[in-house]
């Protein structure tokens, strides 16, 4: 008897603590931070929303993203890692914002697909890192970059740079913040690149020179002998082969800068190349990504 007794005094008790409980309430619905709002009395704003209001898409030439509550765009976040050097230098210039809105308009946005859109961009005078000093001498080096992959924004630097440069450089330029967004997209799933590696891999990490292939060195011959593409660090008597994201680098900036029919003109005499080549091709259309002309 006793022991039914503790039951329904247990029972009585768990029963009287669920009553004396409050219903949930929802959380607040929140603005999202990210959204583009009207401001007509300046023009950077006012063109940056109604874009905003056509493609769902945030540009940005500020880390205050809202001032009621106040959020800030924190550009060295990351999923896996925090650079705290990262450093942006904002644009107060209402032109320079408007041309690098434009640009984003024509020469970036046209070329992604929605899958592969950042979640926002952002438009800078400048953005640079560091790293330490080559010398040993523990000082810290400047390093700019023409664009830079945070958590949620591209940020893109030399914005104001944009109205002097003519169409080779804009190209360039473009090319640039467009190949910061296909690496992490590509980097992001490693099925992808299985393929495209393995043509190469067998070379990451060794040396090229000399005859014969001995421990870490493998015959001097032409780069794409092996697969790989030049990226400026041959040397006239050796060269090093780096590992797979120098690779995949060196491919990217070849592909966005020739035109399909002048890739293979320049490599149809080496398979490897046109091996791999056929290889990102397939990674492109998996990933819905049109090579821009």
């Amino acid at each position: 008897m006793k022991k039914y007794l503790f039951y329904l005094i247990a029972a009585l008790m768990v029963w009287c603590s669920c009553k004396k409980e409050s219903i949930p309430q929802a959380s607040p619905v929140t603005a999202d931070p990210f959204a583009r709002l009207d401001n007509p009395q300046s023009a950077a704003d006012h063109q940056i929303y109604l874009f905003y209001q056509e493609t769902g898409f945030p540009v940005l030439y500020s880390d205050t993203l809202s001032k009621t509550p106040l959020q800030k765009l924190n550009l060295s976040y990351h999923l896996t890692t925090i650079d705290s050097m990262v450093t942006a230098k904002y644009m107060h210039n209402e032109a320079d914002v408007l041309a690098g809105l434009d640009f984003v308009k024509t020469q970036i946005v046209p070329n992604l697909s929605k899958a592969l859109r950042p979640y926002s961009i952002l438009l800078t005078d400048s953005v640079y890192t560091f790293t330490p000093d080559p010398s040993g001498s523990g000082a810290l080096v400047r390093v700019p970059l023409s664009s830079y992959l945070g958590f949620n924004t591209v940020a893109i630097s030399y914005v104001p740079a944009i109205k002097s440069m003519d169409a080779l450089q804009l190209k360039k330029y473009r090319n640039d913040i467009l190949k910061t967004i296909l690496t992490a997209k590509i980097n992001a799933d490693p099925n992808l690149t299985a393929k495209f590696y393995a043509v190469s891999s067998a070379y990451y990490g060794k040396t090229a020179f000399g005859r014969v292939s001995s421990g870490q060195l493998i015959p001097f011959k032409p780069k794409p002998t092996y697969g790989l593409l030049n990226d400026g660090t041959e040397q006239p008597t050796y060269y090093d082969v780096r590992g797979a994201i120098e690779d995949l680098s060196a491919y990217l900036d070849t592909v966005l800068t020739l035109s399909s029919s002048d890739f293979v003109t320049t490599y149809q005499s080496y398979p490897l190349v046109m091996q791999k080549y056929t290889y990102l091709l397939e990674i492109f259309k998996t990933i819905n990504f049109t090579v821009p002309q």
